[in-house]
């Protein structure tokens, strides 16, 4: 027979802690259905991206602002871009669940120091309430939501070529 005060002490833990217990058990379902579905998107979004790059080059072929784009795959979470002029850049672009990194420096003309002026910006993972996974830039005030890794392949593309 239980005694009294334990059947309390049950029903109050059961009581205060059923919301904690909730919320953990749907941050751990959504940490698991971004690890899942996070490399995939990662994946989509390096093939996007090269196509959206060998698009502009072919776009420039025979332009004097065409100028050689290299796009080294690093392994299967970094892939680095680099561009020698008009404009130039230098770009990491890495997964580590729960985010993509994108780490660059440019300039409008000629190559310049690739170790100045870099910026950051990250892009965390998300889940919405039907486990549709979609990306948003970590630290914005009013993040653009990114549902499609083709949207954040544009994204990146433009931060890169415009001015």
């Amino acid at each position: 027979m239980t005694k009294e005060w334990i059947s309390s002490l049950v029903q109050e833990i059961k009581q205060n802690g059923h919301e904690s217990a909730e919320n953990y058990s749907q941050s751990q379902h959504r940490s698991q259905v971004i690890t899942t579905k996070g490399q995939p998107f990662f994946s989509a979004l390096i093939i996007a991206l090269e196509e959206d790059v060998n698009e502009i080059r072919t776009g420039l072929q025979g332009d004097v602002t065409s100028s050689d784009t290299l796009f080294q795959k690093i392994g299967p979470t970094e892939v680095k871009l680099t561009r020698k002029a008009f404009p130039w850049f230098d770009v990491r672009v890495t997964y580590r669940d729960p985010v993509v990194i994108l780490d660059y420096a440019k300039g409008l003309g000629v190559a310049g120091d690739p170790t100045v002026d870099r910026k950051t910006c990250h892009f965390t993972f998300q889940v919405d309430t039907a486990d549709n996974l979609f990306v948003q830039p970590s630290f914005d005030e009013k993040p653009v939501t990114f549902t499609q890794a083709e949207d954040l392949a544009q994204h990146i593309t433009e931060l890169l070529f415009k001015p």
